[in-house]
């Protein structure tokens, strides 16, 4: 766990909480005029989804470690939308008030700190708004299989593992399809030997034929 922060914030004397977030939990945040909390991820990974009270729902960001999620949503559309963030693994949050950062943020090197987080931060919801962008949802899947390779994956000799489960379920919330659809697309990558599920089909690995298939085929 990245305990830099924790040493940060007990230096400058900031009040701050320790959240853990077991694999499926789960925070809720609904919109409000003065919400003053954040939260920087030390360990883990989580995916954030805009709900809305109509039961639809858009993924926003995949986000991990030195990522900072602001609870400071958009108060546009308070009155039917809230935010879910949903961990993917065994995830430590730290939570603090913005006002307290704030106050200290005439110190150069704490003003540094915070805007690579953003920096870093707004980098993953680039990536999930790209991945959804697209209008076919096979190439919404390949897209997002390989995100997370890129950015969560352990290379080796001719695979790459997804360190944490992502379940067809999973997928279909963050692409913003159904599970039927998911399943099949997936079970077409498996069949080609895009991919493959190990460890009691929980764990999945991109072969680098993936990444191949991707740029050789236009995927409608």
């Amino acid at each position: 766990m990245n305990n830099k922060w924790v040493q940060l914030l007990l230096e400058l004397d900031i009040p701050f909480y320790i959240y853990k977030l077991n694999k499926g939990d789960s925070i809720i945040s609904k919109c409000k005029y003065k919400n003053n909390s954040a939260a920087i991820i030390l360990y883990g990974t989580v995916y954030t989804l805009k709900m809305f009270t109509n039961g639809e729902c858009i993924c926003i960001a995949i986000l991990n470690c030195n990522n900072i999620i602001d609870f400071n949503f958009s108060t546009l559309d308070k009155d039917y939308v809230y935010y879910k963030v949903i961990a993917l693994e065994e995830t430590y949050l730290i939570n603090f008030c913005w006002w307290d950062f704030i106050s200290i943020f005439n110190y150069l090197p704490i003003a540094v700190k915070i805007f690579y987080l953003f920096r870093n931060t707004l980098k993953k919801y680039e990536m999930v708004c790209y991945v959804i962008s697209h209008k076919s949802i096979k190439y919404r899947v390949i897209q997002l299989l390989v995100l997370l390779c890129q950015e969560f994956g352990t290379v080796n000799s001719d695979f790459i593992k997804i360190p944490f489960e992502i379940s067809q379920t999973t997928i279909s919330h963050i692409i913003g399809s159904n599970i039927i659809t998911v399943n099949k697309i997936m079970r077409d990558l498996i069949g080609k030997l895009l991919i493959k599920y190990i460890v009691k089909k929980k764990t999945l690995i991109c072969y680098f034929s993936l990444l191949t298939y991707l740029r050789n085929n236009k995927i409608n």
